[in-house]
């Protein structure tokens, strides 16, 4: 092989070991979950990858930055990813009482690329450790400051916790409140003395408009949005704690007090109440029964005018109705009377045509027939001597039978009565 070969196998294998050194340096892999900015080798123009795949480096400098990373403000490392170190942050409430609040928060990073650069040639910051120290730090510190400064250690120990967490969100979503000093009544935590303290109050729109006002949001214009803002705890410093635990048990026990005497006043109250409910109970009972007594009286009442009412008009109609019998009665006894005197003028009419007709022959022999059977019995019936020894006549004395006399004399008298006339005369009238 001639030295010309050696010479240019060599070159080959220098440029060969010069590429494989430089290859890192020409082409970059973005990672998920990542993006990555480039400064140019020779221009210094700055771009942004925020896709995952490859892109060229040519030499350039690039920094690696995470899409979205959870920031701990811990006092501890019980979370998978937080710092062997006290991170905690440190604030003073408006009663002078200190505390460390510990917490976590979601940092999403910028998604576009213009954001991306901006972050770092208009901001400043050049690795997102510099975004955590110089951005986010600073911003929730002011915020959580501010926060505590609205309120007393024992405040946010109870009656006020859920309005830390409240305000501390809405201060990190649109900036620290605007606030103005007003002088209040203040219990320090620690000698339980009240005193006069100037103290910091959320400026609103208006008195109508409770809207708060904030300050200017660093946030804003980074494309930086932070999420799940979460407190862990709160540290109060030792003297403070056994403070609030004392104020806490005296509170209870005030609390407690009250309840119980609350209990017993609801009791009491109770008590008259269920009294008074007895009393208008037993009132309304005999309510009751006096209306139901009224109303049965007036019922009985009006049973009784109607039973008087309706006797009356029984009574009427009754009355109506012997009146009505009576006129049917005396109207039915001038009938009857009509017709007896018709039958009585009739009957009378035909016996006098009968006795002028055969002048009563009928009724006369009835009447002498009746008359001898009397005779014939009365002699039937005698039982003395009928036969007489001497009987004076006309001519002298005669001698004779006296039942043949007595015979011969009713037997003339009988022709004598049959041709008198009986007093019944033609021509005579009826009497009505």
């Amino acid at each position: 092989m001639s030295i010309k070969k050696y010479v240019m196998l060599s070159f080959i294998g220098m440029f060969l070991i010069i590429g494989l050194i430089c290859a890192g340096s020409l082409v970059e892999t973005v990672e998920k979950g990542t993006y990555q900015i480039k400064q140019a080798a020779i221009t210094g123009d700055m771009s942004a990858k925020m896709t995952p795949g490859l892109w060229g480096q040519y030499f350039g400098d690039i920094d690696v930055w995470p899409k979205a990373e959870t920031y701990f403000f811990t006092a501890d490392n019980d979370t998978k990813g937080d710092v062997d170190e006290d991170t905690s942050i440190e604030v003073r409430f408006n009663d002078g009482s200190m505390c460390k609040i510990s917490g976590t928060l979601r940092i999403i990073m910028p998604t576009t690329e213009k954001e991306a650069i901006a972050l770092v040639t208009e901001r400043g910051h050049k690795t997102y450790k510099d975004v955590q120290e110089k951005l986010i730090k600073p911003t929730l510190r002011n915020v959580l400051r501010s926060t505590a400064n609205l309120m007393s250690a024992r405040e946010s120990y109870s009656e006020k916790r859920l309005d830390f967490i409240t305000w501390s969100r809405d201060q990190i979503d649109k900036g620290v409140y605007k606030t103005k000093a007003e002088i209040k009544e203040v219990e320090d935590l620690v000698t339980g003395e009240k005193t006069w303290k100037e103290v910091k109050t959320i400026r609103t729109v208006s008195d109508e408009d409770l809207t708060p006002l904030h300050e200017a949001n660093p946030m804003s214009g980074t494309g930086i949005v932070l999420a799940n803002f979460e407190i862990k705890s709160f540290i109060y410093e030792k003297k403070v704690q056994i403070q609030i635990s004392a104020q806490q048990e005296a509170r209870m026990a005030v609390e407690t007090a009250k309840a119980e005497a609350e209990k017993a006043k609801q009791g009491e109250l109770k008590a008259i109440a269920e009294g008074k409910m007895n009393v208008a109970t037993a009132k309304y009972e005999k309510e009751q029964d006096k209306i139901k007594a009224v109303v049965q009286a007036q019922q009985e009442k009006e049973v009784q005018e109607l039973n008087a009412a309706r006797d009356k008009n029984v009574a009427v109609i009754a009355g109506e109705q012997r009146k009505e019998v009576a006129t049917l009665d005396r109207d039915a006894a001038k009938l009857k009377k009509q017709e007896l005197i018709f039958l009585g003028e009739g009957q009378a009419k035909q016996k006098k045509l009968v006795l002028e007709a055969d002048g009563a022959l009928e009724q006369k022999l009835q009447a002498y027939k009746e008359v001898n059977k009397y005779y014939a019995n009365a002699i039937k019936e005698y039982k003395g001597n009928w036969v007489p020894t001497t009987v004076m006549g006309s001519n002298g004395a005669s001698k004779g039978n006296g039942a043949s006399a007595l015979i011969d004399l009713l037997t003339a008298k009988t022709a004598k009565d049959l041709s008198l006339d009986m007093g019944i005369k033609t021509g005579a009238t009826v009497k009505k």
